[in-house]
């Protein structure tokens, strides 16, 4: 039995389900969200837990029901104190600022986990750690998140496991450390390359794109009919899997250039999910992603989020912000704009350290 902080919940439910399954399959599991989801605790800290329901093959307990939390935390440092396993689920825009703000509670030689779709999470955290002294903390990142579910209330509703999740660590050495706290939790885990693995087989990279630009028409008519729009329903058109097989063909190239594994589209559907197909189209069709709810689209002149202006890193997808806004320290020449993560010059300012050996924790 493992000591685990899952710290955070989305609307995306990853860290209720995670709180749950864990806790259901014998852990004991202390939970508590960010200051912007505190309103999701008393309705825990009074059921004492959550409820499970729904089909169990998507948990790695195989257990529904009643999963009692053994604490429902205030506070971060309470969840965090003495704990060596921490799950993250955070919106990644905010990531370092959230992370940072926990770094000196962090149980000594903790690994820590972030339940994201890439972006980049260990690569980007890592040097925080170092500035702050604390590489005795490790972070690790994966291409997806472990789970896919919803959540009413304090009822959560598994809709997915995905298995065969690879993980990184910055460096590359240090992902057999990460392991031994990690697989007792995860038992399908195991070790990508590097961050440059799980980093370019976010699937979201291609997917998104794929999706989004042949339906930009239909979903901002549907977001000024006042309806919802089924992104991966009515949004999985042919045109959508043309775009999707060209831009996976390019990732290859990109993956070959840097000498990483190159999983096709279809293949990581097919390992996540066990939905077997041949193209890009197809893949899109299986039936986690079908039992996605339908959402309001948020295309159009108000806060356009499909077309947007805003220059966006190539290597992580947020935002390229001004620099006197921004506290990364990758700097564009050619103008002062800077990003989170940057694919350019990889090779000679990050490619070393992502897979480079390090000393052993002390």
């Amino acid at each position: 039995m493992s000591k685990v902080a899952v710290i955070g919940n989305t609307a995306r439910a990853i860290g209720a389900v995670c709180a749950s399954d864990l806790t259901l399959s014998g852990h004991e599991v202390r939970y508590t969200v960010f200051p912007e989801q505190k309103d999701q605790l008393p309705a825990v800290r009074k059921a004492g837990g959550f409820t499970v329901e729904g089909d169990a093959k998507h948990l790695i307990s195989k257990k529904t029901g009643f999963a009692r939390l053994d604490k429902v935390c205030d506070t971060t440092a309470e969840a965090l104190k003495d704990v060596e396993a921490v799950l993250i689920e955070v919106d990644i825009h905010q990531l370092e600022e959230k992370f940072s703000a926990m770094m000196p509670e962090f149980a000594r030689g903790a690994v820590v986990h972030v339940q994201s779709h890439g972006y980049w999470p260990a690569a980007r955290l890592t040097p925080l750690l170092r500035k702050a002294g604390r590489e005795d903390v490790l972070v690790t990142e994966a291409p997806a998140p472990t789970h896919a579910a919803r959540i009413d209330g304090t009822v959560v509703t598994p809709k997915g496991l995905r298995k065969g999740i690879r993980i990184a660590t910055v460096p590359a050495s240090r992902s057999d450390e990460a392991l031994a706290v990690l697989k007792p939790l995860f038992p399908d885990f195991a070790a990508a390359s590097s961050v440059l693995q799980t980093g370019l087989e976010n699937l979201n990279l291609i997917v998104h794109p794929a999706m989004v630009l042949p339906n930009i028409g239909a979903m901002e008519r549907a977001k000024l009919d006042g309806r919802k729009f089924g992104f991966y329903q009515e949004g999985v058109v042919p045109a959508a899997g043309v775009l999707g097989d060209a831009l996976d063909a390019e990732r290859k190239r990109v993956c070959e250039a840097y000498g990483v594994a190159h999983t096709p589209m279809a293949k990581a559907i097919e390992q996540y999910y066990g939905f077997r197909s041949d193209t890009f189209y197809e893949a899109m069709q299986n039936p986690v992603y079908k039992s996605f709810p339908r959402s309001t689209p948020t295309s159009g002149a108000s806060g356009n989020r499909w077309i947007c202006p805003t220059p966006s890193c190539r290597a992580c997808s947020l935002p390229i912000r001004p620099a006197s806004r921004c506290r990364c320290t990758a700097r564009s020449r050619r103008s002062s704009a800077c990003c989170s993560a940057s694919i350019h010059g990889i090779a000679g300012r990050h490619l070393r350290t992502w897979t480079s050996r390090a000393p052993r924790r002390r």
